[in-house]
């Protein structure tokens, strides 16, 4: 599989909390840039097959510029710069705002929750049981989910086993 995701910080935490990270390498090249490495290398130990890249100078650019403006964090701006630069296929993110505004950019955007049940859908969780707990240790995770979104998530990982 050739499909690159570029990461920010936010689900590499929350799927490391959950005991899920492992299974970012199954969808493809996971890529992150140096900042989202260093906001992470107190709290987690990245994966050997986990991708650190520099931007180029017209990415760090647009980068600086959407973080100063207060848009986004500098994790945010860089990993979206970065996803921008290498012509990601995914871009992963559990921030609204980061969400909304990489998606106006025309990226494939998916948070957490997105990505397990792509992953169940897709067979790389293969039982209805440990879905549902890996989706309640993402519930119990630093990640902040609303009620609404979990029932629905419950629905949709009962719907992938169904078939």
């Amino acid at each position: 599989m050739n499909r690159i995701v570029v990461c920010d910080t936010g689900p590499l935490l929350h799927l490391h909390e959950a005991g899920a990270i492992h299974l970012l390498k199954c969808a493809g090249q996971i890529v992150i840039p140096p900042v989202v490495s260093q906001e992470l290398e107190t709290r987690l130990s990245l994966p050997p097959w986990v991708n650190v890249q520099r931007l180029d100078r017209s990415a760090q650019r647009k980068a600086m510029e959407w973080s100063d403006r207060e848009e986004l964090d500098s994790g945010e701006a860089e990993a979206i710069a970065l996803a921008l630069q290498l012509h990601g296929d995914w871009f992963l993110t559990d921030d609204a705002l980061a969400r909304q505004f990489s998606e106006s950019l025309g990226l494939e955007t998916h948070g957490s929750i997105g990505f397990l049940l792509w992953a169940a859908a897709d067979g790389y969780v293969q039982d209805r049981n440990y879905a549902h707990e890996l989706l309640h240790k993402l519930v119990n995770s630093s990640l902040w989910i609303s009620h609404r979104v979990v029932e629905a998530a419950s629905r949709a990982i009962d719907e992938s086993f169904s078939e």
